[in-house]
């Protein structure tokens, strides 16, 4: 019975020491209770580095802020750069400079100087490559009212993006939002 005991302790402490581990560890909001958080409209769930992803055609491009002229590091990822990130999608939302408070325009990401850079098939965003970009000129909007998230250990969300066909309508394209660790992000710019 010791023994099981001892074991028992001993998995308990594993993995209270591996949800302690800064790369797991979510910042929560919402109305504290005995039993965690319960969600509400303000609810979200966030970490250091929560890059905006957009996948089209197979390919994936993550949502960069062009540096002009600096080095690239994984923070010049958005959504990995925020201190003060109130919710899991405040930095694209962060991005909205005119009146309209639904839509994100090809106008505000070009003010903001956010790059859609395509991830590399060895794991690399072509970061200086910017003839492999997706082309914003081709984004219609980013829907900023119906942004998605879940309520999971960890960060995930989705948003939309209307792109333009070749016809003149819209497609709409989900994107997400989700958690990674500083390791897997240092790795994307080596």
């Amino acid at each position: 019975m010791k023994k099981f005991v001892l074991i028992l302790l001993l998995i308990l402490f594993c993995t209270g020491q591996t949800l302690a581990d800064s790369r797991y560890y979510t910042k929560r909001t919402g109305v504290r209770t005995m039993y965690g958080y319960i969600p509400t409209n303000t609810y979200g769930a966030y970490t250091d580095c929560d890059p905006f992803i957009l996948t089209v055609g197979g390919e994936k491009y993550y949502m960069v802020v062009d540096k002009r002229g600096e080095e690239y590091t994984y923070k010049s990822l958005l959504g990995c750069n925020c201190p003060n990130k109130r919710s899991l999608h405040a930095p694209l939302e962060a991005l909205n400079r005119d009146c309209d408070r639904e839509k994100l325009t090809p106008r505000e990401l070009r003010l903001a100087r956010i790059r859609f850079v395509k991830l590399k098939a060895n794991g690399r965003l072509a970061l200086y490559e910017r003839d492999l970009d997706f082309d914003i000129d081709d984004i219609g909007y980013i829907d900023l009212r119906r942004v998605r998230f879940s309520t999971t250990a960890t960060p995930y969300g989705n948003f939309d993006v209307y792109i333009k066909r070749d016809t003149g309508s819209l497609r709409k394209v989900v994107a997400k939002v989700t958690a990674h660790s500083i390791y897997k992000a240092e790795k994307m710019f080596n």
